[in-house]
């Protein structure tokens, strides 16, 4: 969008990219956007949990921002400043069901040095006492729900405000919504991400879905095809951290520990050996995991940025990388209406078939009762 303004265009009408020019790296416009995307990443973290979330989401939308801003706002997703040394003892202390005595009871070798810090919690490697296995330990920032409740509070007035003066007519992007109602959906999917007993148990329930065990392993899948067939794991392509949900709770989450390289850095991704031919195999794999989510087991993970898909490296030459899923604090269940209606939907992009598309939304049950269907149908025949 940004750009959309401040490009040039060539005699054809045509975007200039403002960051064609060779030297463009080396150019005032250059480190100006870079020193604005600098400050705009260091007021969210400012400002605190709820806008580092919204950082993380902006962080997806290149087509919005120019490309130093979106880099700057790339490190909330699991860059965030975190508690180290005694004060990450405090808040796992704080955290963990049984105290200080129940910590050291379950666990040893903890690292108060965190691997990863996001917007609601940090984690740390640790082990089980009783296995000797390695285990990540997601702990949740002090106070987030008091913070939550007050900058909610904030939000749900201002958008209360807009509604009533901002001259929007109820409308939304054009569509009959209010920024009330946004707000208030918002505040339902945010609070549940907070409650990391939620989170277990849709890790746990992925898992199943998809036949996956600890340590990578392949157990028997819960989920069925369109037929009514069982599906067989997804072991060899994808792997989800096991879930130790009787060591959870609302503020702490365990799981198994399982490195990985973040699916966006091309630089440790090139040194492991990843080929092209690789990438294409874990795009496809992601492509195939999602489709697997919407379509069969009507559930599906609702935040798969670049900080929560990881990419697992094997010594042998000879097997695949495979596609690691983390994070599970939001996710979402499907009706069989929606579920089939989305891929109704695929096929009808597929097949370059406008009045199929407009149907599957009708099934989906996005569309309003009275939506003006032959309008819909003409936008989406001018997509094709």
């Amino acid at each position: 969008l940004i750009e959309k303004y401040t490009s040039k265009t060539d005699e054809n009408g045509k975007t200039i990219p403002y960051d064609s020019n060779p030297n463009y790296l080396d150019s005032r416009p250059h480190k100006l956007r870079k020193r604005g995307g600098e400050i705009f990443s260091e007021g969210l973290l400012r400002l605190g949990p709820l806008y580092i979330k919204i950082g993380q989401i902006l962080s997806c939308r290149e087509n919005l921002f120019p490309k130093e801003w979106v880099t700057s706002m790339e490190r909330l997703q699991d860059r965030v400043p975190a508690k180290s040394g005694k004060e990450a003892w405090d808040l796992v202390y704080s955290a963990c069901p049984g105290g200080k005595v129940g910590f050291h009871r379950v666990f040893s070798d903890f690292d108060d040095v965190p691997l990863a810090a996001a917007s609601l919690g940090q984690v740390h490697k640790a082990r089980l006492r009783e296995t000797g296995d390695a285990v990540a330990i997601k702990i949740q920032r002090a106070s987030l729900k008091e913070i939550y409740d007050k900058d909610l509070d904030l939000m749900s007035r201002i958008a209360s405000f807009v509604d009533k003066f901002g001259g929007a007519g109820g409308k939304v992007g054009g569509v009959d919504q209010s920024w009330t109602d946004i707000i208030e959906n918002a505040e339902t999917i945010l609070y549940r991400e907070i409650n990391y007993q939620d989170e277990a148990e849709n890790a746990i329930r992925f898992a199943k879905d998809f036949g996956l065990g600890l340590g990578g392993t392949s157990v028997r899948s819960t989920a069925k095809s369109v037929n009514g067939e069982k599906l067989e794991s997804a072991s060899e392509w994808l792997r989800v951290p096991f879930t130790y949900g009787d060591l959870s709770s609302e503020k702490f989450l365990v799981m198994e520990f399982v490195p990985s390289i973040k699916v966006s850095n091309d630089a440790k991704l090139d040194s492991a050996g990843i080929t092209q031919e690789d990438r294409e195999y874990l795009a496809e794999a992601l492509a195939r995991s999602y489709l697997r989510q919407f379509v069969t087991n009507r559930f599906f993970s609702t935040d798969p940025h670049p900080g929560n898909l990881g990419v697992e490296v094997f010594n042998d030459e000879d097997r695949p990388p495979r596609l690691v899923f983390y994070d599970f604090g939001q996710a979402c269940t499907l009706s069989k209406d929606q579920s089939l209606g989305i891929l109704e939907v695929i096929e009808s992009i597929i097949d370059l078939d406008a009045k199929k598309s407009v149907s599957a939304f009708n099934r989906m049950g996005v569309l309003k009762d009275n939506a003006d269907l032959d309008k819909v149908l003409a936008k989406v025949q001018s997509n094709y």
